[in-house]
């Protein structure tokens, strides 16, 4: 049995899945009824429920990105 799931931050996740995987946001937005405190909410329920491959490139994109700013942070 996998391990749950453990989406990034939702702000690192829309950004991801605006650039990456709009028509599954916007799906999930047009359910949510588009409020402004559920942007952030539907990115982390679109990010549960997309398919594992693309979920893994997700999880390794956040990884990615958080072990490089980790080497070099910004001053």
């Amino acid at each position: 049995m996998p391990a749950p799931r453990k989406p990034p931050p939702s702000w690192w996740l829309l950004g991801y899945l605006a650039q990456y995987q709009p028509q599954a946001l916007l799906t999930t937005l047009e359910k949510a009824g588009l409020p402004a405190d559920r942007v952030y909410q539907s990115a982390a329920e679109t990010a549960q429920n997309l398919p594992n491959p693309v979920y893994r490139r997700l999880s390794k994109t956040w990884a990615v990105r958080r072990l490089r700013y980790r080497k070099n942070p910004k001053p």
